[in-house]
């Protein structure tokens, strides 16, 4: 008799932007609204650090139900420490999950870099968020 295994692939998969602006979130988040024409809102999520404490960091998410995609503008840094000291350059991160296979990802990129206050904008390998994926694209 032979085994089956089954292995769930419990990975999401999304794209990641780094954005570096040093204005606040809440007026990146503003200014995202008016020129992509979404609806944001802020969540604040609590991540557990390395020295085992937690911290917190806002999150603005915008659910776009007819193109099933989820956009989320998430801080790197609060007021004590960085998400990712590694990636000081960037202030936000900017990740879209869910049908991104059909999502123009470079004119997204442009329309980001138009916005006022956004200094520099890269494509991010998306392995750095593995540890809190979770709790990014919870519902």
């Amino acid at each position: 008799m032979s085994k089956h295994r089954l292995v769930l692939d419990d990975d999401y998969e999304f794209l990641a932007f780094g954005l570096s602006c040093h204005w606040k979130d809440y007026r990146v988040a503003w200014l995202m609204n008016r020129s992509l024409k979404k609806d944001f809102h802020r969540e604040v999520i609590s991540v557990k650090a390395k020295d085992g404490t937690m911290e917190e960091f806002t999150k603005f998410i915008y659910r776009d139900l007819d193109a099933r995609l989820n956009y989320i503008l998430l801080s790197n840094h609060n007021e004590e420490a960085y998400l990712f000291k590694e990636h000081k350059q960037y202030d936000y991160f900017m990740l879209i999950e869910g049908y991104i296979d059909i999502f123009d990802a470079e004119t997204f990129q442009r329309e980001l870099h138009l916005i006022e206050g956004i200094q520099f904008i890269a494509p991010m390998d998306t392995g750095i968020f593995k540890r809190i994926q979770y709790t990014l694209f919870e519902e």
